[in-house]
This record gives C-alpha cells, structure tokens and sequence, in this order.
C-alpha cells in the first residue's frame, strides 16, 4: 500500500502479517511528508484489511496495564516480534534446503569459496572444519596476492626484448623508405599519363570526348562514378579530365541528359491498344480442336484475360461457341 499524503503511513512490514488484535497502535515517524502531524503522534492500524487512520476506530480497546504505561504499543510490538519470529524459521527452514553448486579452491590456504543453489556464497576452512559467510582476511590477502601476480605476467608478456625492438626499427625505416618514393611509382590508383590524343586539345573539346566516353560505356545514370568507373577505366579519353570533382560533375551531367532522353522517348511510344474482347483473345491463343473446358480453365487460371469474364457459366457459353467455331473450321 502505497503512502497516501494526509494520512498515516503503513505500520512496520513485521506488523502487517502478524495475527494479533484487530486493532493496534503505532507512532508516527519523523516524516516531512506528513506536513500536518507531528513524529510520534499516534495513528491506528486494522490488521485484516491494512486500513490506516489517525481517528481512534469507535471499536478499538487500548490495552490498559497499570504497572505499563506502554501497554498499548506493546500490541504492535508484539505483532512485530512474532512477524520476526516467524520470518527466522522460515529462513532457517529455506536455509537447510540450500545445497552447494560450485567450489573453488583459493590457492596457498585452506579455504574454499562454495557458491549454493541459492546464489549465496561462503567460505569453508579444510583443516578446521569451519564455515563463514564473510571473507576471511587469509583468503583476501591471497586474492591481492593473486592478482597482483597476473598484472606481472601480463607485464612481461608485453615487454620487448633487443630482438624485438631491432625488428620494429627496421619496419619503421622501410615505412620512412616508402614514404619518400615519387608519387605514383607504387600507387595503384594513380592517374595515367594524359594520351597523345588529348593532349593537343583545348578544354571543351576535352570535355566532349569524357562525355561521348560516357554515353558509349552506357553508364547507368541511377549509379555513381565510382560505382560505373570500371566501364571506362582503359578508356584513353578517360584522361581528357585528370580531376576527380569535375569527371564526378560531369558523370552527374550525363546522367542527367540521359534520363531527360528516355523520358522523351517514352512519351513519344505509341500506345498499345487494349484488345476490346480479352477473353475472346486468349481463347484464340489456348483452345484448340481437342482442349477441353476444365483443362482451358486449369491453364489460364490467374491470366487476367480469364478473369475479364465474370462467372463460369459466362466463360463456358463463350469458350462451347469458340470451339465449335475451331471444329467447324477444321471439318
């Protein structure tokens, strides 16, 4: 039950469970969320139905003791005391049916680490016969001394001897070697030396020949250039341009022409008149002398030209004159 602003909170969960009177008293506690009452001051709660209420209940009788004047609070402590009780032995009793799962034994002590089904763990001495919960300081030390063991091996695992260290050095001169070579004496994507061809020509003669390479190639216009580079890549004209922002620009420029053609020859393709009887054609493709109604409707089932005619009874009429129309024709 959740607190509720303006009235008095829950009892101590021991207090809830316990069977007892119906009624008890508590004391309120020092809570700044109860604005309007004061620590201590006493509030009643009805055990069967967890009702909380800072009115005395017309039906609760105080306990009276003349040698204890707590005599009414000693209701809830009692309540309290026996919740207690009876959550001990009902750990106990789940206690003694916890059994161990796993053991590890901490190395240079006695001690063993058992985990149970329970996921509790413990500590068992071999020599004294003794079990703890807590670490025994023995089995803490170890585990430092263990740890700070596998740092060191870790250490020298990572350390370089002269051999190693000769090793990198050399790598390290042949990468500095490598660094100094001319541009392009290695580089696989380098560009090749301009052809014999443009080198005589001025820029937008230059220009053309890149896009008549292109439209040639048939690159396709929804790619990229690098996607479509391979299809002009031994091309000579493809060194008319050596940048490689302005042959992605002018690849975007190619692109864009062709898309603009084939929308004009599509709105230029003649139009395909729709047959003003579908069914009639396609019982001129697939109904021959020797077809039969159910092998025609087995065949041309999902054509749409089959389902231009609404019903069976429709079909069959149409498909028995064409037939006879085919016999007729073959006598």
């Amino acid at each position: 039950m959740e607190f509720v602003p303006g009235r008095p909170p829950l009892p101590p969960p021991e207090a809830i469970i316990a069977a007892g009177h119906e009624w008890a008293v508590f004391l309120a506690p020092a809570d700044p969320q109860l604005r309007q009452h004061t620590p201590n001051e006493p509030y009643y709660y009805e055990r069967k139905n967890g009702i909380t209420t800072w009115i005395r209940p017309f039906d609760y009788v105080e306990p009276t003791d003349p040698n204890n004047p707590d005599a009414a609070l000693e209701v809830g402590r009692k309540w309290q005391q026996a919740e207690s009780e009876r959550k001990r032995h009902a750990a106990r009793i789940f206690a003694k049916q916890d059994t161990a799962v796993s053991q590890q034994h901490i190395d240079d002590t006695p001690w063993r680490r058992v985990e149970t089904k329970q996921n509790r763990v413990f500590y068992y001495n071999n020599d004294t016969k003794e079990s703890r919960w807590d670490q025994p300081v023995q089995v803490t030390e170890a585990l430092q001394a263990m740890a700070e063991k596998e740092k060191e091996q870790q250490a020298e695992g990572t350390e370089m001897n002269v051999d190693d260290a000769e090793w990198m050095l050399e790598q390290m001169q042949d990468e500095d070697m490598s660094d100094n070579e001319p541009v392009g004496t290695h580089d696989a994507n380098a560009l090749p030396q301009v052809d014999e061809r443009i080198a005589l020509l001025d820029k937008p003669e230059r220009i053309v020949h890149f896009k008549s390479m292109l439209h040639e190639a048939k690159v396709d216009p929804f790619g990229t250039w690098d996607s479509e580079l391979d299809k002009v890549a031994n091309d000579w004209r493809l060194t008319a341009i050596t940048d490689d922002a302005e042959r992605g620009d002018l690849f975007d420029a190619v692109c864009a022409e062709i898309i603009e053609r084939r929308n004009r020859e599509r709105k230029h393709e003649p139009l395909v008149e729709k047959s003003s009887d579908p069914f009639g054609e396609l019982l001129q493709e697939s109904v021959v002398k020797k077809t039969s109604f159910a092998k025609f409707c087995q065949r041309n089932l999902k054509d749409p030209r089959y389902l231009s005619i609404k019903t069976s009874r429709e079909r069959e009429k149409r498909f028995v004159k064409h037939l006879e129309s085919v016999v007729g024709v073959n006598k």
